[in-house]
């Protein structure tokens, strides 16, 4: 269960997750044209939920940041001028190892590209770097995950590259987010930008804004977050968005990830922006963040495979282990068809989702959080997907205390599916660490 904890205790939670999921029985530790709607988070009234364990408040004290230079690149609404990755660009010209990581959807994982580990723009910008920095130890993080945006991103910061001890992160979610509200999406880019900026030797951050062929990028929320603790940002929209309408630029079929010379085009600018960024007096390092502009919620996530969760009394029979060769999931789901199998545990935060497979034989989810809808109409998650893939939904707004989800086989489907199987992934469970250094 989620508790209040030490500063030397979470920053050490990097490295060594700690136990906090609890189901019904007993404790666990913790685990490192589609109609799905990925990494949506869903707001929860909280008159809903039981009546929460009363949590001391703790001071929040504004917290002041070293101005530094601005990026060009950063967009016109930035107000405060940004700060520089100076600092890391120094390890690499002395030529110690540094590793670098991308996160984001499907266009950080290089979809589009005709081979992503070669020509998406994450593959050609590694690549700039090992040429520009022949002495130095370069390593990639490739965090990137189709059909994810921010929300599902916040939550797992700390698994896909906080332990990994990143020097160097670039993030791009914009151009997957066009079906999220506005105030998700900012909690999440804030969550995730301050677990970056809390640990001891933070890593620099860059934010990158691509484009969609809808025009729904959502560069302006993501920087409006940026701005507030002045992390630089690369706005690839001032240079894609002219050529897309002279009709110079080409997506894929998703409408969302370039083809190999749009990934060149992104590398271009994120090279640019290296390049101008080696001329600078490297920022210091941030040692105090200011008060959230949104929200602290979604600072913290924890995960757990719902196959090493025990079904109450009475389901064990309506489940069982399947396995699972995508690098999103675990590699054993808990699988059912039955009608009204169901899953029930207790947990301690403000935020909890689920990850499952989205798959053409794929039924309704119904997931209750205190015995009541989870979301509108009826609590209800549409599983199906034509191509097999990670499917998330995540649920904000909790109030601080203990909370109960239920998660359960319904037996519809989607009109499309020809099935109505239910195959779970993770639990995640989220909310406020102390955040104080």
């Amino acid at each position: 269960m989620f508790k209040q904890i030490p500063i030397f205790l979470l920053l050490l939670s990097v490295i060594f997750p700690p136990i906090g999921l609890q189901t019904h029985f007993s404790r666990f530790a913790p685990v490192g044209g589609n109609s799905v709607s990925a990494s949506s988070i869903s707001e929860v009234d909280e008159q809903t939920a039981l009546p929460a364990r009363t949590q001391s408040a703790e001071n929040q004290q504004d917290r002041k940041l070293t101005i530094a230079n601005t990026s060009t690149y950063s967009t016109a609404s930035a107000a405060k001028p940004r700060r520089n990755i100076g600092r890391v660009l120094g390890k690499l010209q002395r030529g110690g190892p540094v590793t670098v990581a991308y996160l984001g959807g499907s266009v950080a994982l290089g979809n589009g590209a005709g081979n992503a580990e070669k020509t998406s723009y994450r593959a050609l910008v590694t690549n700039w770097l090992r040429q520009r920095f022949p002495k130095a130890e370069i390593s990639e993080i490739n965090a990137g995950l189709t059909t994810t945006g921010s929300q599902y991103g916040a939550m797992r910061v700390r698994r896909d590259v906080l332990a990994q001890k990143a020097d160097l992160v670039f993030v791009e979610f914009a151009a997957n987010e066009a079906n999220d509200e506005e105030r998700p999406v900012k909690k999440a880019i804030e969550g995730l930008l301050r677990q970056f900026l809390i640990v001891p030797s933070p890593p620099e951050v860059v934010m990158i804004y691509a484009p969609n062929a809808k025009k729904t990028s959502r560069a302006e929320w993501h920087d409006q977050i940026a701005a507030h603790y002045q992390v630089p940002a690369i706005n690839l929209l001032e240079t894609i968005q002219p050529l897309i309408e002279a009709g110079k630029f080409n997506f894929a079929k998703d409408g969302v990830n370039p083809t190999d010379a749009g990934h060149k085009l992104y590398a271009d600018a994120i090279t640019a922006f290296l390049a101008e960024q080696e001329k600078l007096e490297a920022s210091p390092i941030l040692r105090t963040l200011p008060s959230p502009l949104v929200s602290d919620e979604m600072n913290y996530g924890e995960f757990k495979a719902f196959a090493e969760i025990r079904p109450p009394k009475g389901h064990e029979a309506s489940w069982k282990s399947e396995t699972s060769n995508d690098r999103a999931l675990p590699s054993a789901l808990l699988a059912s068809d039955k009608i009204n199998a169901q899953i029930e545990f207790y947990f301690e935060g403000t935020v909890v989702g689920i990850t499952f497979r989205a798959s053409s034989d794929a039924g309704m989810i119904e997931c209750l959080i205190d015995g009541k809808p989870a979301i509108a109409p009826a609590g209800k998650v549409d599983a199906y997907s034509s191509t097999s893939q990670l499917g998330t939904k995540i649920f904000g707004g909790l109030s601080p205390g203990e909370h109960r989800l239920t998660v359960r086989v319904t037996g519809e489907k989607n009109a499309k599916s020809s099935g109505a199987h239910v195959r779970l992934g993770y639990l995640i469970v989220g909310g406020q660490r102390p955040e104080r250094l």
